[in-house]
């Protein structure tokens, strides 16, 4: 049941509790009278009450609209209020047919008509509400038709001032229905503001004083909706605000202005849509100042006014996101205290570095182009400094995904996997220094990035005179590799008993693992390619080095997980040596020349009776703690 009908429901039992006092009232005056006095009857032992006694009698309790009563008071209502307007147009068009009257005379007579409607339902509206708001909007409606004819149809008013009558025909209507409460009101109000231009204007003749109309008719039905939290209310004042001036004043307007309405309107409107979370609010506010701010930079050549709109605009999500208790920047799992940003919020706020950055690279595009990378610096640095000045995981995460960005464009080759690499420990180790949670994460995202590069652009540019093992790829691996076993050796921090601390690190070490097999690998075959032997020595040499390096690097994997009882890394050793097994059985035997296949298969008996040694004393030792602890 809607609000409307509660309230109406509540009226008519107020007025059926007037009728029966008024009945008691006059029972009792009959008794007071001097006429002959008749003792009363013995009143009757009283009846037990009720547990929720109604005031009224149980035949005048109102009841839930029927069909029939709906139809009564909605739809005849609606048709009632649209015959009566549609009436009092074709009368002003009949009297302007066969000129009964004078043209200023139909228009007076129409605004009065409006003003008589509008005042019978002022006067119902405390006691039949959806009625009198009716007749109040169809009273509105009526003086609205009226200034409109006399601008258009017979001309006795300039555009401008039936444009003034209109705007103050609305605002009228707006101050109603904020002094009664009816959205409804308010959003026809809205509706005949922001149609009198279109309605009276010619092609928009003053693009300026189009945006000081909108402007004016906006602050004011725009403070009224926030005021109320009419969210339909303000859509339109949205859409109205910024749809009716782009398409009549965006590009033949002052740039000034266009710059100043779009940032004042955005700026409100951002700010009014994250507080009442209203999305389509926000997101007319958000598109509509920006587009605003690109329409004026496209005829202003003042960038450091763009880029003071752009600041301006993104005060309120600044300020949205810097009074946020939220950890993350998305919704959290249901049951979560924090509910999170919606997926819109987070939207605003890392779209708005991108726009900012844009507004940056305007005020001196020549010297941005010489300094790549300068464009990002800029954008980080302020971000950072509020991300890391209190945890602010939000504002620390754009300034991490910035200096990322500043480093791979300023760098590139070797030199953007070792910027990379730095900024991800300068990550990690900030969290330790400052006792902080999201530092391991963005060092996660930054290794990443330097792995696509080392494994991708890097190795895709290394040229013939790079060395194996000691040349800039192969120490830029090494580095990965070093600050990859760091991390997982505890740079990247444990956070939580139940966190995911244990799978990264053990993905860390497997990693590192990983590069540094089949890293030395590479670089044992470049070695033997770079050499001055034939194609055919070159390729045996670095087959034997390869199973040798391999049935090694498995022994000590192996020797690491006894001296440090982990069972894991000693799994991986053993995996390992099944590689260089299936690699000699397989392809060392039967491409290899004959001393170079007794020297593989020589390596590997020798590795795998070490291995079977390790195994086997370990049983001894624990079979001989075992019989310690038995005595």
């Amino acid at each position: 049941m809607s609000e409307e009908d509660r309230i109406q429901r509540l009226e008519e039992r107020v007025v059926a509790l007037e009728e029966t006092v008024r009945e008691l009232a006059a029972v009792g005056a009959t008794r007071a009278s001097p006429v002959k006095r008749v003792p009363p009857p013995p009143s009757p032992a009283p009846a037990p009450r009720a547990t929720h006694a109604s005031p009224l009698p149980a035949s005048s309790r109102p009841t839930a609209l029927s069909s029939e009563q709906w139809i009564g008071q909605r739809v005849l209502l609606a048709i009632g209020v649209v015959a009566l307007i549609l009436a009092a147009g074709y009368l002003l068009r009949l009297s302007f047919d066969r000129g009964w009257i004078s043209p200023i005379m139909r228009c007076i007579g129409g605004a009065c008509a409006g003003v008589i409607v509008g005042a019978v339902g002022w006067r119902l509206q405390p006691r039949y509400r959806t009625y009198g708001a009716a007749l109040i909007g169809c009273g509105a409606a009526i003086i609205y038709l009226s200034v409109w004819a006399a601008a258009r149809l017979y001309e006795v008013l300039p555009p401008t001032t039936g444009i003034l009558g209109l705007a103050m025909v609305s605002v009228s209507l707006a101050m109603i229905a904020y002094a009664i409460d009816v959205e409804a009101l308010g959003t026809t109000a809205a509706l005949g503001a922001f149609f009198a231009p279109l309605l009276l204007g010619r092609n928009y003749a003053n693009a300026d004083l189009l945006l000081m109309y909108l402007a004016s008719m906006a602050a004011g039905l725009g403070l009224v909706a926030a005021r109320r939290r009419w969210r339909l209310t303000m859509f339109v004042v949205a859409v109205s605000f910024f749809g009716v001036a782009y398409s009549g004043a965006a590009a033949r307007g002052t740039p000034w202005a266009v710059l100043l309405y779009g940032v004042l309107g955005g700026t409100a409107g951002i700010h009014i849509g994250l507080r009442e979370r209203w999305w389509e609010t926000r997101l007319l506010s958000f598109s509509g100042g920006w587009t605003f701010v690109a329409a004026a930079s496209d005829r202003l050549h003042h960038p450091w006014a763009i880029l003071l709109a752009g600041l301006v605009l993104a005060a309120p999500v600044w300020w949205y996101a810097l009074h946020s208790s939220r950890i993350l920047p998305l919704k959290l799992p249901t049951g979560s205290v924090a509910p999170g940003w919606s997926l819109g919020e987070a939207l605003y706020f890392f779209l708005t570095p991108v726009l900012l950055g844009w507004a940056v690279y305007g005020l001196d595009p020549g010297w941005f182009d010489a300094k790549p990378g300068a464009v990002a610096l800029l954008v980080a640095l302020p971000y950072l400094i509020a991300g890391y000045q209190r945890p602010r995981p939000a504002f620390a995460l754009v300034g991490a995904a910035a200096a990322g960005i500043a480093a791979w464009q300023h760098w590139d080759g070797v030199g953007r996997v070792w910027a990379l690499l730095a900024l991800a420990v300068l990550w990690a180790a900030l969290d330790h220094l400052l006792a902080r949670e999201d530092g391991r994460w963005f060092a996660l995202g930054t290794l990443w990035a330097a792995l696509d590069q080392l494994f991708g652009g890097a190795l895709a540019g290394r040229t013939a005179a790079d060395s194996a093992f000691v040349g800039a790829w192969a120490l830029a691996l090494w580095g990965t590799v070093a600050v990859t076993l760091g991390l997982a050796a505890g740079l990247w921090p444990r956070v939580g008993a139940a966190s995911a601390a244990p799978l990264i690190r053990g993905g860390l070490w497997a990693l590192g693992g990983a590069m540094v097999l089949f890293g030395a690998t590479g670089e044992i075959q470049r070695y033997f390619a770079l050499k001055t032997l034939s194609a055919q020595t070159a390729s045996l040499a670095s087959g034997l080095a390869v199973s040798a390096w391999w049935l090694v690097f498995a022994a000590a994997l192996v020797i690491v997980g006894f001296r440090w009882t982990l069972k894991p890394v000693r799994l991986a050793g053993l995996g390992v040596a099944g590689l260089a097994v299936v690699k000699v059985l397989l392809f060392d035997l039967s491409s290899l020349d004959a001393l170079y296949r007794v020297g593989s298969v020589f390596i590997l008996g020798l590795v795998f009776l070490l291995l079977a040694y390790l195994y086997h004393r370990q049983g001894r030792v624990a079979g001989g703690e075992r019989r310690e602890s038995v005595i």
